[in-house]
C-alpha cells in the first residue's frame, strides 16, 4: 500500500468518528464534558478496546470450535467447522459480548468524572467512536484492495452505519455506567447489567442484518440487511442525541 493511500484508508476512518464526537460532546448545553477527557475514552477505545477485543474473539472462538464443542460437530443445517456458522456466531454472539464489555472499561476510567447520567451517552459514545475509527482501518484497508469503488463503498457505509451503531451501543452502556456510580454515590443500588445486555443486543441486532446474506441466498437479502442495520444505527443514534439533549436541559 502506497503512502498516500494509508493516509486516505486513516482519514476514510477517523474523521467521520470525530465528525460524530464533536457533535454528541457538543449536544450538552450545561457543564459539558472537558475535551481531555473525552478524547481520553476515545483513544482508549481505538487502542485497548479494539485490542482486548481481538484476542478475547480469538479466545472465544477457539473454545467454541474446541474438539468435543457441539460447532465443532454440527448441527442444524450446518456442517461441522461450516465457515456460514463461524460468521454468524462471531457476529451475532462473541463479537457483542466481547466489543460491547472491553468499549465499557473506556467509560469506567472516567468514572470519577462523571456528574450526571447523561456524562454517560458521551463518554460511552466516545468509547465507541474511537473503536469504530481503528476498526474501520483494518476494513477499508481490506476494501481498497479490491479497487477504488470497494474502498468507497466500505468506507461510506462503514462511517454511516457501523460507525454509528459502535457509538450508540456503548453509549447505553456508558449511560448505565453513569446511573450506577452516581446512584452508589447516593447510597442507591443500581446495576449496569441491564445495560450492557441492551448495547449486546442492539449490536447483535445490527450484525445480524449485517451478515444475513450470508444466511439466505437472495440477491435482494444483502441490500435489506444493508438498509436495516443502517435504519437501526442512525435512529437509534439520534434517539440517544435527543435523549442527552431533554436529560441536560431538564438539570437546569
Amino acid at each position: 500500500m502506497e503512502v498516500w493511500e494509508l493516509v486516505v484508508v486513516i482519514l476514510a476512518a477517523v474523521v467521520p468518528s470525530l465528525i460524530y464526537l464533536v457533535w454528541i460532546r457538543n449536544s450538552e448545553r450545561y457543564n459539558r464534558e472537558r475535551w481531555l477527557h473525552v478524547l481520553s475514552v476515545y483513544l482508549f477505545g481505538m487502542i485497548v478496546s479494539v485490542i482486548a477485543a481481538v484476542v478475547l474473539e480469538s479466545l472465544a472462538i477457539g473454545a467454541f470450535y474446541a474438539s468435543g464443542s457441539i460447532f465443532s460437530q454440527g448441527f442444524w443445517s450446518y456442517e461441522p467447522y461450516d465457515p456460514t456458522l463461524e460468521i454468524v456466531v462471531l457476529a451475532v454472539v462473541i463479537a457483542p459480548l466481547v466489543e460491547e464489555w472491553t468499549k465499557g472499561w473506556g467509560v469506567m476510567t472516567v468514572r470519577n468524572k462523571l456528574r450526571e447520567p447523561e456524562d454517560g451517552f458521551i463518554y460511552g459514545a466516545a468509547a465507541g467512536l474511537g473503536f469504530a475509527a481503528m476498526e474501520n482501518v483494518f476494513y477499508n484497508s481490506t476494501a481498497l484492495l479490491g479497487g477504488f469503488d470497494v474502498f468507497m463503498t466500505t468506507a461510506v457505509t462503514r462511517a454511516i452505519a457501523s460507525t454509528l451503531l459502535h457509538a450508540s451501543a456503548s453509549a447505553v452502556l456508558g449511560y448505565g455506567i453513569a446511573s450506577k456510580y452516581l446512584n452508589g454515590a447516593r447510597g442507591r443500588r443500581s446495576s449496569s447489567l441491564p445495560y450492557y445486555l441492551s448495547a449486546v443486543v442492539l449490536h447483535g441486532l445490527f450484525n445480524g442484518f449485517a451478515v444475513a446474506g450470508e444466511v439466505w441466498d437472495h440477491e435482494a437479502i444483502p441490500f435489506i440487511g444493508l438498509v436495516s442495520a443502517s435504519v437501526l444505527a442512525v435512529g437509534t443514534f439520534l434517539w440517544m442525541r435527543r435523549r442527552l439533549q431533554v436529560m441536560d436541559r431538564g438539570s437546569y
